[in-house]
């Protein structure tokens, strides 16, 4: 199955070659490489061209492309503009900062193959310190084995709203390109846009087949801790942190499923602020200037799955 990989870049310096390295590493190669840098300040940039002048022939056939943005808008749209300039069966998006096992190429095309699936989701390789997620102990009622490290994921609307799975963290996704359809990144969005991403992805499937959503362990992918990330990111006032996505978009919803989806990102929404805030008193305007929230969200923390 031919493969394309999608890098947004954006002052990646530190990371783009290690990131770059793992693809040329890869037992079978993408097809095509779309690199799409929205407006880079460092030398991330010149560091690619660099190592495509050197390397190029590491790629094979790999049909190359390197986009310019004029105008940083964000990883959402930088995602778009790469998506909309592929041609293949499978994609999947690497961030700049994170790599590939080896293997991970070769594993993906034959599992999507022979188990006809549509939708994968790989587990987690935080580095440093190789701590692994998910933890599948407590999604094991979720997960029905298929083969070595990859599972079916049953029920998957309720799986992914579970609070030990992750998905749409680390780009950690891979997918049939003609499932994507008109769904695209929300390009104002920065918190938590991977999830919204793919949850309306994952629905628009379901909505159309049964669909084969499936979990691909064996760390496969490895995330960097990034300093200054935002998930690390400190605030000094509450109304810098934006709400994610999912919540301005299934606040009135009716669904079960986006209920269980809205009290899990509102779960973490609250701990991401209340961790992140750099005082006290900003954390106390955090909780009284979204008050109205909370009994929605413990409501939904609530509903029996």
């Amino acid at each position: 199955m031919t493969h394309a990989i999608i890098i947004p870049l954006f002052n990646k310096a530190a990371y783009i070659t290690q990131t770059l390295n793992s693809i040329i590493r890869q037992s079978k190669l993408p097809d095509e490489l779309v690199i799409v840098d929205d407006l880079s300040t460092d030398n991330s940039l010149s560091i690619v061209y660099e190592y495509l002048h050197h390397h190029i022939s590491a790629f094979g056939n790999c049909r190359i492309q390197v986009i310019r943005l004029t105008e940083n808008k964000g990883p959402g749209n930088a995602r778009n503009i790469g998506f909309a300039a592929t041609n293949c069966e499978l994609v999947s998006f690497l961030d700049a900062d994170d790599e590939y096992q080896p293997r991970l190429l070769e594993v993906a095309a034959q599992a999507f193959k022979l188990h006809q699936l549509d939708f994968m989701v790989l587990n987690i390789a935080f580095m440093p310190g190789n701590e692994i997620y998910p933890d599948l102990k407590p999604l094991k009622k979720y997960l029905e084995p298929l083969d070595v490290d990859l599972f079916l994921i049953k029920d998957p609307l309720k799986a992914v709203s579970a609070r030990n799975f992750i998905m749409g963290v680390g780009s950690n996704v891979m997918i049939r390109s003609k499932w994507i359809a008109a769904n695209r990144y929300e390009t104002e969005a920065q918190l938590n846009e991977g999830i919204d991403f793919w949850y309306r992805v994952l629905k628009s499937i379901l909505n159309q087949v049964p669909g084969k959503i499936a979990l691909l362990t064996g760390a496969y992918l490895y995330v960097n801790k990034v300093p200054g990330s935002l998930s690390r990111k400190k605030y000094s006032h509450f109304k810098q942190i934006e709400l994610p996505p999912i919540i301005s978009r299934y606040i009135n919803s009716k669904d079960k499923h986006d209920k269980l989806m809205m009290g899990m990102i509102g779960e973490r929404w609250y701990k991401h602020a209340l961790r992140n805030l750099s005082s006290n008193s900003q954390k106390i305007r955090f909780l009284w200037y979204y008050r109205s929230y909370l009994p929605k969200y413990i409501g939904y923390l609530l509903i029996k799955r």
